[in-house]
C-alpha cells in the first residue's frame, strides 16, 4: 500500500490502491472512551498519511483511525531510503538486501516525522472526519517542534497549539506523541522519561482544547518505572497509546549505516519482533488499571500482525488495538478479525 521505493511525498498524494471488499462483515462492537465502535480494531499514527488514506481504510473495517502526527510547521521527509527489512541481533538491527517485503515484517523506519503545513493539514483533518462514518472515530496525533533557542514553556505552548489545532479541525481524540527526544535533557532521553515535562505538556493540552487526550508513551527499564510515570500523568491523559516503536542502532550487512545522513544511525523498529516487548508492556499496564491504580482507556500498539493478537490483548481488557506496519501489507486485517469474532460466537 506504501511504495518504499517512492518517497514520502509521491506516498502523500497518492491514494493507497485497497482490494475491494463487497461487503464488510458486522463488527462485534465496542466502545472508546464515549464513542460506540463498531469493533475494536484501528491503526495507529503512521500509515494514514491524509484523508485520503484514512477514507480507504476507514472503508475495509478499521474504525479507530489516527491521522498522523503533524506539526505547527511543515517538515520534509528524510532521503530515502526511509523503510528498510531488517532483522534483529544482539548489538543492531540489520538491515537485509531482500527486495520484496514479508507479510509479516520487521522493519527499521528512518522519516523523520514529517509533515505538512498547518493550514493544509488543518483542512485534511476535517475533510477525514467528514468521510468516516458513524461507529468510526478519528484521532489525530501531535508534536511538539523544537528548535534551537526555545525553551520548555515555548515547546509546551507548541503542543498545546498543534491540540487545539487538530481538535478545531474534527479529531475525536488528540494523541499526544511523548516518544520524542528531550532536548532539554544532558542524557539521552525521549520527554515521557521526563515526567515534569511529560505533565506539563499534558496540562497545557488538557485545558487548552475539550478533547480527550492520549498520551503517546514508548518502551520503560522497568515495570515499576511505567506503574510511577503513567499514575503521575493519569490526572492529565484520559489514555495512553503503547508502544508504537523500539529506537535501534541499524546497519547493513557489512556493518555500515543502513540509512545516509546526520542524525540517522537509529531508527524506529516496528513489526512482528517488537510483539514480546510491546505486549509485556501493555499487559503490565492492564494489570496495573485491574489492580486500581488509575481508570484509563489503553490503546495497545506494537507488533500486532495477527488477528490472533489483536484478539488476545483485547481479551485481556485493551480497549482498542491499533496496527501500523500491517496495515501496509494486510489490508484485510479488520475484516479477517470480524471474521474470528463471529465464528467464536457462533
Amino acid at each position: 500500500m506504501y511504495r518504499v521505493d517512492r518517497s514520502y511525498s509521491w506516498n502523500y498524494s497518492h491514494s493507497p490502491t485497497l482490494p475491494r471488499v463487497r461487503r464488510v462483515p458486522s463488527g462485534p462492537g465496542g466502545k472508546f472512551l464515549d464513542h460506540p465502535l463498531n469493533s475494536p480494531i484501528g491503526i495507529a499514527a503512521g500509515p494514514l498519511l491524509n484523508s485520503k488514506w484514512v477514507e480507504a481504510y476507514s472503508r475495509v473495517g478499521f474504525d479507530v483511525l489516527t491521522y498522523k502526527t503533524v506539526r505547527s510547521m511543515a517538515m520534509p521527509a528524510h532521503a530515502l531510503p526511509n523503510i528498510r527489512p531488517v532483522e534483529n541481533r544482539e548489538h543492531a538491527a540489520i538491515a537485509t538486501r531482500k527486495t520484496q517485503i514479508d507479510s509479516q515484517p520487521t522493519l527499521a523506519v528512518s522519516l523523520g516525522m514529517p509533515s505538512a503545513e498547518p493550514e493544509v493539514w488543518r483542512k485534511d483533518v476535517r475533510r477525514a472526519k467528514d468521510r468516516i462514518g458513524s461507529g468510526q472515530v478519528l484521532i489525530v496525533s501531535v508534536v511538539g517542534t523544537w528548535a534551537p533557542g526555545m525553551d520548555a514553556e515555548q515547546l509546551v505552548q507548541d503542543y498545546a497549539r498543534c491540540a487545539a489545532w487538530a481538535a478545531e479541525a474534527g479529531g475525536d481524540a488528540i494523541e499526544v506523541h511523548l516518544a520524542v527526544p528531550d532536548p532539554f535533557a544532558e542524557q539521552p532521553q525521549l520527554i515521557y522519561e521526563n515526567i515534569p515535562l511529560a505533565a506539563q505538556i499534558l496540562y497545557r493540552v488538557r485545558t487548552t482544547m475539550p478533547k480527550p487526550v492520549l498520551a503517546k508513551l514508548g518502551v520503560f527499564r522497568t515495570p515499576r518505572v511505567l506503574h510511577e510515570t503513567a499514575t503521575k500523568l493519569a490526572s492529565w491523559a484520559s489514555g495512553f497509546v503503547m508502544t508504537h516503536g523500539v529506537r535501534r542502532r541499524v546497519v547493513d550487512e557489512e556493518g555500515n549505516a543502513a540509512f545516509e545522513g546526520a542524525g540517522r544511525d537509529r531508527a524506529t523498529i516496528v513489526g512482528a519482533d517488537t510483539w514480546p516487548l510491546a505486549s509485556r508492556q501493555i499487559e503490565e499496564m492492564l494489570s496495573w488499571r485491574k489492580a486500581g491504580a488509575w481508570d484509563r482507556a489503553i490503546l495497545a500498539v506494537g507488533g500486532i500482525t495477527t488477528v490472533e493478537r489483536a484478539d488476545h490483548l483485547l481479551r485481556e481488557g485493551a480497549d482498542v488495538a491499533l496496527i501500523a506496519t500491517t496495515a501496509l501489507f494486510d489490508p484485510l486485517f479488520s475484516v479477517r478479525f470480524r471474521q474470528l469474532r463471529a465464528t467464536a460466537v457462533a
